[in-house]
């Protein structure tokens, strides 16, 4: 056998893996000869040497001509079963989240509408206190001395002496 090791243990496990590997027939008429067809030259060779391999391609045979007849007996899905399958499947992953992330859902169908609101009055308010700035540095006021009843500067103290002499002189 070539590329094979020599422990038996290891060859009859290399062979079961190969047999199991093989696709699945439909035919009716599947026989030992044809699922040793099927499988390289080694495990050929291996299942004529070994009598466990080849007790094990029997019972392999007559598991899968057991579960073809089951499987031919059970009932025939409806051509638009797969699709109601999946159309309970998506209902109920709806369901569960609109239970689990209610609130959250609500917030994520109002974020578009508050971002473009808060967009809107970005741009307002820009606008405005560009043109209330640009306003103001056209328009700067004279700057004038406000002449009312409260001075702003302080009037020089009195001189008693001119307020005395000029009392006094009078005749």
């Amino acid at each position: 056998m070539i590329g094979l090791p020599r422990n038996t243990e290891v060859n009859c496990e290399w062979f079961l893996n190969q047999l199991e590997a093989l696709p699945g027939n439909s035919s009716r008429s599947a026989t030992a000869d044809l699922l040793l067809a099927g499988l390289p030259e080694p495990a050929r060779q291996h299942a004529a040497v070994c009598a466990h391999c080849h007790s094990a391609l029997r019972d392999f045979l007559d598991t899968r001509l057991a579960l073809r007849e089951l499987a031919q007996s059970l009932p025939q899905p409806s051509p638009w079963f797969t699709a109601r399958v999946m159309q309970s499947i998506a209902a109920r992953e709806r369901a569960i989240d609109e239970s689990t992330d209610g609130f959250w859902n609500g917030v994520r169908r109002l974020a578009p509408r508050l971002v473009a609101f808060a967009a809107l009055l970005l741009m307002l308010g820009g606008t405005w206190a560009f043109e209330e700035t640009r306003a103001a540095r056209t328009h700067k006021p004279e700057i004038r001395s406000i002449e009312g009843i409260f001075e702003s500067t302080p009037n020089a103290p009195p001189n008693d002496d001119v307020i005395a002499t000029s009392f006094g002189e009078q005749p």
